[in-house]
């Protein structure tokens, strides 16, 4: 007889295009996730996967199985949550995360979790968005924390937040603290590499009001950016809050600039159709980021700097 088990041992093995991981996500081991796999198969009488390959691939009985699986796992989750008998979430979820999200709300959405949902395992890969969204696309990763949104009706986006960027250099650097577009053109900018959606937003901002910068260096690590910065060989658009305790301490300055620094928003995209227990988890822990960010602009562009 057809269970829902077999059925939901089904869908995150394709989902997740591999056994192991499937098997990891709902808390059994790959033999047993692979019976179930196997059950099914038996009960309707046809192969849903091509084992042959490195990777298991459906078949097009698979394919055609895939969308009704979906949409029984979704009838599953609306009776628990119109009963209100959803179990204690417990299992792997994957998800992805920008650097600048790894530092300013990973600390404690991992604490959260330990506390509330010792039973679910996080794993996070930390990427620029373009690698993220990638990830998110071939379902190797739930969610992804990112300042993209991702079109199409398989993914939903909520915005999450919105970061307070400024351009910062060595005290020494900009001793004025203030940038013209004409220092802004001569000195050296550092930027993230070209899958980053920060710098798709600064190079969509810095066309639009006509600004030009001599980039001499693009790095997918915020890390190895202020590092450069810090040792006085030019300048960077970062956040304000993840460096507040260089800026605190003087060792880097927020300078303000012809315009106001942009502000960038954070979506939280999932990918459309059933969540597992662990990822509902996370989303809600997710969900509760400051919907502003801690640091604001003044309206002549000079970075209001707040204690935390």
């Amino acid at each position: 007889m057809l269970t829902l088990k077999q059925i939901e041992a089904f869908f995150w093995a394709a989902r997740l295009s591999s056994f192991s991981r499937a098997a990891a996500k709902l808390c059994m081991t790959q033999s047993a996730l692979s019976k179930r796999i196997g059950e099914l198969e038996e009960e309707l009488k046809t192969s849903l996967f091509d084992r042959s390959a490195y990777r298991p691939a459906l078949t097009d009985a698979g394919r055609a199985a895939l969308e009704t699986a979906e949409r029984m796992l979704e009838l599953r989750e609306q009776m628990y949550t119109r009963t209100g008998a959803d179990a204690t979430p417990a299992g792997l979820v994957s998800f992805g995360v920008t650097e600048v999200v790894a530092g300013a709300w990973l600390p404690s959405w991992v604490a959260d979790m330990r506390r509330e949902y010792p039973d679910v395992t996080l794993e996070p890969y930390v990427d620029v968005s373009a690698a993220l969204a990638a990830r998110l696309r071939a379902g190797e990763i739930e969610m992804a924390v990112m300042p993209r949104q991702l079109s199409g009706p398989e993914f939903t986006s909520m915005k999450l937040t919105e970061v307070a960027f400024s351009m910062m250099a060595a005290p020494e650097v900009v001793p004025t603290g203030v940038l013209t577009r004409e220092a802004l053109a001569r000195l050296p900018v550092f930027a993230q590499s070209g899958g980053s959606g920060l710098t798709e937003v600064f190079d969509s901002w810095a066309r639009v009001n006509g600004l030009s910068m001599q980039r001499v260096l693009a790095s997918n690590s915020l890390v190895a950016i202020s590092e450069l910065v810090l040792a006085g060989l030019g300048i960077a658009l970062l956040p304000m809050d993840y460096y507040r305790a260089h800026l605190d301490s003087g060792r880097l300055r927020a300078v303000a600039g012809p315009l106001p620094w942009p502000r960038l928003p954070y979506y939280l995209v999932t990918r459309t159709g059933p969540g597992s227990g662990p990822l509902r988890a996370l989303q809600q822990v997710a969900l509760r980021t400051d919907r502003t960010d801690r640091t604001d602009a003044r309206r002549d562009g000079t970075p209001a700097v707040k204690a935390r």
